[in-house]
């Protein structure tokens, strides 16, 4: 921040004085940072899972900033305490030679814990974090998967905030709250046990920004819902947790799982959504045509589906299997064509970000498909998969006077809200 000089003449200076105070009232609350919400105490109290959420992987070397002492240790190789001193402020961390160095101390064990005295914050090139940090050597990538192992409760204040707006109505809040940790704890009993993370922190499992996604609001949220998931029956008639899915917005109706995503489950079956439309950007809600080379759409699809090389080169694209509810139309199949006459299928979510990894170009599996010669265009409806919960149809229900519990049992039909822990 800039510091303002000001200079005063003797014969003006009460005028002067009283209108620097005025000035400096209106100008610090908008140039003050924002503050760090603190967990509040029903959350800290609880006893809560773990979570170790991936930050980065195949990485050689990161920067390590934190305020207080850490202390490096490593259960594998039963090594002694290193303990870093606050003092030197930043620490890199890298991949050398088959090993983990830290500032001037070598590990040769393949997993570290880097743990920040009293529960302090640390950061990470910039970015803030709760918990404490596990680096460990990918043998394959020879490099670095940097971990970050929180409880449940601290790692979904960076999730919630980061899938959905702060400011939103409380009701949505919570919804996404008890959606996010049901999404969690399904992902980590599922694929936890057999790596050495439990999620992505990216839209590959669910968006984790870590301490700057945090807000007052935020908190509350999950100091009301702490502990909360959803239940469900799933394809083998038991009871259970189940993945929550959501996405921004579903354009109208949203879509079964199994359609979409190959599983199944009680609760994520299709429902109208009248809520969406009066929330969501026009520009999600209907979206225009984009012009993808098809060499690119090519090199794209081969690269995540490299048994797709056996068509040598793709040259039509076209739909397999579709659903249709209220008119609104999704793609379940794609089928590709090679110039060889050879064919094969992929899921129409899988294709989509296969060709656009963002999401944010097809910004949805509700899509036309138009062969334009060089190159293919696409446009469609909505934001993201369209299972499960539609966040912009949430928030849309929060404003009518809907209570979390009834936007979730909307969106999850059947389902029930259970006090896990």
């Amino acid at each position: 921040m800039k510091v303002l000089a000001f200079t005063f003449c003797a014969k003006d200076y009460m005028r002067c004085f009283l209108v620097v105070c005025l000035f400096s009232v209106l100008l610090l609350p908008g140039c003050r940072k924002k503050s760090t919400a603190e967990p509040i105490e029903i959350i800290s109290k609880k006893s809560q899972p773990i979570v170790r959420a991936l930050l980065f992987n195949d990485v050689k070397q990161f920067d390590l900033n934190c305020d207080t002492d850490i202390t490096v240790t490593s259960e594998l190789a039963k090594l002694n305490k290193a303990v870093f001193s606050k003092s030197e402020k930043q620490i890199k961390i890298a991949f050398d030679n088959g090993a983990i160095s830290i500032g001037h101390w070598l590990c040769r064990a393949g997993q570290i814990d880097i743990v920040p005295d009293g529960n302090s914050i640390f950061s990470i090139n910039g970015k803030k974090y709760r918990g404490y940090l596990r680096v460990h050597v990918d043998n394959d990538s020879n490099a670095l998967d940097v971990i970050n192992v929180i409880e449940i409760e601290k790692y979904l204040a960076g999730v919630v905030g980061a899938e959905m707006p702060s400011y939103w109505e409380a009701a949505a809040l919570e919804a996404q709250a008890i959606a996010s940790r049901t999404y969690c704890l399904y992902i980590k009993k599922r694929f936890g046990s057999g790596r050495n993370w439990d999620v992505r922190r990216t839209a590959a499992n669910q968006v984790y920004n870590g301490v700057s996604a945090e807000s007052k609001q935020v908190w509350q949220a999950l100091g009301k819902t702490a502990g909360q998931v959803l239940f469900c029956k799933g394809d083998d008639g038991d009871d259970g947790i189940f993945p929550a899915y959501y996405s921004s917005t579903c354009g109208g109706h949203t879509e079964t799982s199994k359609n979409v995503f190959g599983d199944e489950f009680e609760s994520l079956q299709p429902v109208e959504c009248k809520y969406c439309k009066g929330i969501a950007k026009k520009k999600w809600l209907n979206w225009s045509e984009v012009i993808i080379p098809k060499t690119k759409v090519n090199d794209q699809l081969m690269a995540r589906y490299p048994q797709l090389k056996k068509l040598e080169k793709i040259t039509k694209i076209s739909i397999e299997k579709k659903s249709e509810h209220k008119g609104l139309v999704r793609i379940s199949w794609v089928r590709l064509t090679g110039r060889n006459g050879e064919s094969d299928v992929v899921r129409g979510e899988d294709f989509r970000l296969a060709v656009d990894p963002t999401g944010f170009k097809i910004k949805s599996n509700s899509f036309e498909i138009k062969d334009g010669g060089n190159s293919w265009g696409f446009s469609g409806r909505g934001l993201g998969h369209g299972v499960g919960m539609c966040q912009c149809g949430a928030q849309g229900m929060a404003r009518k006077g809907k209570s979390g519990e009834e936007i979730l049992s909307h969106y999850y039909p059947g389902s029930k809200i259970k006090e896990l822990y």
